[in-house]
């Protein structure tokens, strides 16, 4: 039964990221700027929240860590705090950069270990998240419709590139 798990993971995997492939090629053909992006990496008691996108975004209905674009002038640790607020409604203290990347569509992403209140509570904005989940990281990797950016994340932090403490 554990093969057959696995092996339907897989097959998910696998076609999410053709999927992904159709979606996110025509975006870095829409522009020759270099993109910036900034990701929130926010634990709770050893678990990563992680966002449900909505229906009107770009890779509707897919997972990922919460986050968007730095905006002309903007400073990561701005844009971290002004996408939390527009995506979660929540105040966020960036802590520190944790790693960085570069998405296939070109986009160069921050990655920011981020504090959030423990009391606070994340209430999505529907027209850019439609929920909220909070997994382990292993259970977080094992998430077929999760953005390959976020696994390639994730394979980061088993490798001991940064930590999460």
């Amino acid at each position: 039964m554990l093969f057959l798990k696995r092996l339907k993971i897989k097959i998910l995997r696998e076609f999410n990221q053709r999927k992904h492939s159709a979606i996110f090629p025509a975006m870095a053909q829409q522009s020759n700027v270099a993109r910036r992006g900034v990701i929130g990496v926010i634990v709770r008691e050893g678990r990563l929240l992680v966002i449900r996108r909505s229906q009107t975004v770009i890779a509707p209905g897919l997972l990922c860590f919460p986050g968007g674009g730095i905006e002309a002038g903007e400073s990561e640790t701005a844009a971290l705090v002004r996408e939390m607020r527009e995506e979660l409604n929540v105040a966020v203290t960036p802590q520190r950069r944790l790693w960085t990347s570069i998405t296939p569509w070109q986009i160069s992403l921050a990655w920011w270990l981020t504090a959030l209140d423990a009391d606070a509570i994340p209430t999505p904005n529907p027209a850019e998240v439609a929920s909220v989940h909070w997994h382990t990281p292993a259970e977080a990797a094992e998430l077929p419709d999760l953005l390959p950016s976020n696994h390639d994340f994730l394979r980061a932090l088993n490798r001991d590139e940064f930590s999460l403490r």
